[in-house]
């Protein structure tokens, strides 16, 4: 089974909150544009219905009814706008046997209205049919013998001039609400800057402890986080003395083991040499076995924030251990590894997987060797590591690399040659959720692919 890292990372928790503020703002300013909006519309059509009712007893004030109903309107009937011709204010009286149309209506072709009654007005807005704000007021007119005359006033303003006003006042609320809009923003941003401060200090202490700067968390943090820094403390300090008591008791064990398999060795008779024979190899056997079991066991307690490691001086060490072992065989091993590379993990792990692998090299290699180790990811260095190691060996076959990959086996069960060590790669590989992968290398042996994964949880 191999195990993938999940490339897509989740926003973090400062953008989030920028985001939903932004998101809450743009709504509450788009609702509150909408309704200034509709409440300047509103108070200007009021407004504009006052100014053309007292348009209406402008005219009126300005008739005068001769004989036969005939209508006579003064020349200046007191507001310019319906003197000048084309102003956009339309006047219009309308009565049973005449009517008369404002000078500002002069070669404009006004659009025909219904009757109205007498002693009732009407302000409408603009339609498909008719693109003028009209209000219209019926009255009837007392003559000199006493009857009654219906007159019928309309005026009619072009909805251009209260477009324009409306878009000035559209133009200038955008400004002003997206002034306020960004004056918001920035504080939001200074408070959630102020707000999650003790949030990054508690990232930066986490990362100090996972790079091995600091044993815990210290220092005073907000009341809301103390119960989470005190029991991020806790587990630490248990992790710590659960793995030194692990340790200790793997320690007392091997120890303990050793004793009595000495004595049993020493115990045999001297006379049965074929059994003695027999019994020192299952002897060493245990041995083996128990120290094998051991590692293992000792691989599965890894820290979960252990202290990063130089991969460099760790392969050094092996290094010359390795040619010093091997050094009748003129071991030759070439180490290719990337600048400033750490190991967020167990360093005795590391030793054990390397030295595994390298150790196979110098056993079923032919002189050469190589290593390589880099990052997983560059752009996140404890994400963890790559390593390859390859040989000038005969190789493996590749009806074994199944089988010496195959977990659940043990080792005294996989092929044979690179079985044993590969167990205990395995198994590391395995703690680190990583993945293993055996090929043929350039030089013409086996090459042992490894990725061991530092940041995803205990394996």
């Amino acid at each position: 089974m191999i195990f993938h890292l999940n490339e897509k990372q989740p926003f973090s928790l400062r953008l989030r909150l920028v985001l939903l503020a932004a998101l809450i703002l743009l709504i509450s300013l788009s609702l509150v544009y909408a309704a200034l909006d509709a409440a300047f519309q509103s108070s200007s059509e009021a407004g504009l219905k006052t100014r053309m009712e007292t348009l209406v007893y402008l005219v009126l004030a300005a008739t005068e009814v001769g004989g036969n109903s005939s209508l006579t309107v003064a020349e200046a009937t007191g507001d310019p706008r319906l003197d000048s011709p084309g102003s956009g204010f339309y006047a219009h009286l309308h009565g049973e046997n005449d009517e008369w149309s404002s000078a500002s209506s002069l070669g404009i072709g006004l659009p025909e209205l219904p009757p109205f009654n007498a002693g009732e007005s009407g302000f409408v807005t603009p339609t498909t049919s008719i693109d003028y704000y009209t209000f219209r007021y019926g009255i009837s007119w007392e003559l000199p013998d006493g009857n009654l005359l219906p007159l019928m006033v309309t005026i009619l303003v072009e909805p251009s001039e209260f477009r324009g006003e409306r878009k000035a006042f559209r133009a200038g609320l955008l400004r002003s609400l997206g002034a306020a809009g960004a004056i918001l923003i920035l504080a939001q941003l200074i408070l959630l800057t102020l707000g999650l401060r003790p949030l990054r200090r508690m990232s930066r202490d986490i990362a100090g402890i996972e790079s091995g700067q600091l044993e815990r968390l210290e220092g005073r943090y907000p009341r809301e986080l103390e119960r989470l820094t005190a029991n991020i403390n806790q587990l630490l300090d248990t992790e710590k003395a659960n793995q030194t008591r692990y340790r200790n008791a793997l320690d007392s064990l091997a120890h303990s083991l050793k004793t009595p398999l000495s004595v049993i060795r020493s115990s045999l008779p001297a006379d049965t040499a074929a059994k003695s024979s027999a019994i020192n190899s299952a002897v060493g056997d245990m041995r083996r076995l128990v120290a094998t079991r051991l590692q293992r066991a000792a691989a599965s307690t890894r820290r979960s924030m252990a202290p990063a490691v130089d991969v460099k001086v760790q392969v050094d060490r092996l290094t010359r251990s390795l040619q010093r072992v091997y050094s009748q065989d003129l071991i030759r091993i070439d180490v290719s590894i990337e600048d400033g590379l750490m190991f967020y993990g167990e360093a005795r792990d590391l030793l054990e997987l390397m030295g595994n692998l390298l150790d196979n090299g110098c056993k079923y290699g032919d002189g050469q060797i190589r290593l390589a180790a880099r990052s997983h990811d560059l752009a996140k260095p404890q994400s963890g590591i790559d390593l390859k190691v390859e040989d000038n060996g005969p190789g493996i076959a590749k009806a074994e690399r199944q089988q010496l990959l195959q977990r659940g086996v043990r080792g005294d069960e996989r092929a044979e040659g690179h079985g044993l060590g590969l167990a205990i790669v395995l198994e590391i590989v395995t703690a680190y959720n990583g993945e293993i992968v055996i090929n043929d290398s350039d030089l013409g042996g086996a090459g042992i692919s490894v990725t061991l994964r530092t940041r995803l949880g205990t394996g």
